[in-house]
């Protein structure tokens, strides 16, 4: 349970930077009582589309008088990650009363582990590492992206300096303003304002990730744990236990097909929420892919690469991870079939057999995270994406050349 509160502690520091939470219930409440719940983000997001609408009319302007290849493909990335952060943040605040049943779910499953459960507790310790490693390293990506994008108009105005001798102002994205940004009595606050909505942009996408790797990682476990009891479930000798003894056996049973069920009803939970913002993020990683890797093959200044090779491991990553633990999720709800099948069924009396019969027909069926119904988030999925990405990318390439 210590680790269960640490992971969500985490998750809320992380929603907070953005105005969200995961500490009330918000049960039968509208989406206008939760915007006036969370203010603070609609405060956020409200100044923070401002600059998309920004982004947009450039990119509008830049189709019709004419800009490179190269400034469209670097816009894209960053534009599509503000549509996927709003997005994400729109159905998690949309679907807060979810959310915060799958925690309350979770919490409740979590706490029947104990320390002393044979070989869970390293199975759960495995994943729990396997959750901070890939938190992090996502993280990681954010920060060292947005950095190289903070210090890109340092580096090149300095560049541009040394060669022309002209002082000459940037900013780290290409955004349409009704005045003259690079005046140097505005550019500071034009240049803060945008690392501001960077700051939003990121923690509008990990925050609800994170959320979503958490709760999957805590549900793979709990397929674990339920496998484990299946298989020990039944002793050796249990055909010719006392009366005492079999009711016993018989409400541990019932106890575990109770607890079958609710993991399910978990999984059906974090489809509510994440299945409409999995499908725009599925359609945006072929996307994000492609554009970063062709202005890592277009540009050859070194200050405007170092962004794109954040955003091209973020994109392989970010979308991977999601397939990784939609494809876990899979087999390890079929898994506990298997278990049913490798227990001792057999020395188990009719009304038990009924009730193991239900659970093994049940697992035939996997529990799935989808996009939206469209396709199913396993790895399989992950190689679509791939082969998306790379027919664009030959496209793109051969419209450059």
């Amino acid at each position: 349970m210590m680790h269960f509160e640490e992971c969500f502690k985490r998750i809320n520091v992380f929603l907070k930077l953005i105005g969200l939470s995961i500490d009330n219930d918000d049960h039968n409440k509208t989406m206008v009582q939760r915007l006036r719940k969370h203010w603070m983000c609609f405060i956020h997001f409200f100044s923070f589309n401002i600059l998309v609408l920004g982004e947009i009319i450039w990119l509008i302007q830049g189709l019709i008088y004419g800009v490179t290849l190269w400034e469209i493909t670097y816009l894209t990335p960053c534009l599509t990650l503000c549509f996927l952060g709003n997005f994400k943040v729109y159905f998690f605040l949309r679907h807060m009363h979810h959310v915060s049943e799958l925690v309350k779910a979770l919490r409740q499953l979590h706490s029947s582990i104990k320390e002393t459960d044979e070989g869970m507790a390293d199975e759960a310790k495995k994943w729990l590492l396997f959750l901070t490693s890939i938190s992090n390293l996502i993280l990681l990506l954010f920060i060292l992206g947005a950095t190289a994008f903070a210090l890109g108009p340092f580096v090149i105005s300095g560049s541009h300096y040394y060669t022309t001798g002209e002082i000459k102002l940037f900013v780290p994205f290409l955004i349409w303003y009704p005045f003259d940004p690079f005046d140097i009595r505005i550019w500071p606050f034009v240049y803060l304002n945008q690392l501001w909505a960077a700051w939003v942009a990121i923690f509008s996408v990990y925050g609800p990730d994170c959320f979503f790797f958490t709760c999957c990682t805590f549900i793979q476990i709990q397929f674990l744990k339920l496998q484990h009891d299946m298989e020990t479930m039944v002793k050796e000798g249990s055909r010719d236990r006392e009366e005492s003894t079999k009711n016993t056996f018989k409400a541990d049973l019932v106890d575990i097909v109770n607890k079958h069920r609710e993991l399910m009803r978990c999984v059906d939970l974090l489809e509510t929420i994440f299945s409409k913002s999995t499908l725009l993020n599925v359609m945006t990683s072929s996307l994000i892919i492609c554009a970063a890797g062709f202005n890592l093959m277009a540009i050859k200044n070194l200050a405007l690469m170092a962004p794109f090779t954040s955003f091209l491991t973020f994109g392989f990553s970010q979308i991977f991870f999601h397939c990784y633990y939609g494809d876990y999720i899979m087999r390890s709800s079929m898994g506990v079939g298997d278990a049913v099948y490798n227990s001792r069924w057999y020395e188990t009396g009719a009304a038990e057999r009924k009730y193991l019969l239900i659970v093994l027909l049940r697992s035939q069926k996997p529990c799935r995270l989808t996009a939206y119904g469209f396709t199913d988030i396993n790895l399989r999925a992950y190689t679509r994406i791939l082969s998306t990405s790379w027919s664009y990318f030959a496209l793109l390439k051969q419209m450059y050349n």
